[in-house]
């Protein structure tokens, strides 16, 4: 009978150590009414959002908008997405932490095709909480917005 109890413990010890883990004792932290695993690292969620647009208001369709995160205690998170017809583009992703700071890069990456040739824009834009976390590893959701307008070369 000891033997039994040893393996287990053993066992869970080495699973353990692998990665492995299971949410038997858990703490009690539900989310839509299903309990959740409670390891990792704490987590955000984070929106960038925003419009594109040339000097006289048109929307810019297809500029690649760079967004980089800054979040505490880790390196610089990437992700790109691209405007659409309305020149509007929207980013969500998951931030360790939540971010501290976001730096966004707006490129013409097609040349002519949206109506001519245009210059790099950044933006380095406020973050906000728009979603307060649930005291444990959720940290609730940050917002980043910048509306840019870019110049013809």
């Amino acid at each position: 009978m000891k033997i039994k109890g040893v393996l287990k413990s053993l066992t869970a010890a080495v699973l353990g150590i692998l990665g492995f883990a299971s949410c038997e004792k858990a703490l009690d932290i539900y989310e839509n009414g299903e309990m959740m695993c409670m390891y990792g690292q704490p987590y955000a969620t984070f929106k960038a959002v925003g419009t594109v647009k040339d000097k006289s208001g048109k929307p810019l369709e297809g500029i690649r908008v760079a967004v980089r995160l800054t979040v505490p205690s880790s390196s610089e998170v990437k992700d790109t997405v691209y405007t659409d017809s309305k020149g509007e583009y929207l980013l969500t992703t998951q931030a360790f932490n939540g971010p501290s700071s976001v730096r966004i890069v707006f490129e013409d990456i097609d040349g002519a095709a949206n109506g001519g040739e245009f210059e790099k824009a950044e933006a380095t834009p406020d973050v906000k909480q728009t979603k307060k976390g649930d005291g444990s590893w959720n940290k609730g959701a940050f917002e980043a917005r910048a509306n840019v307008k870019m110049n013809k070369k």
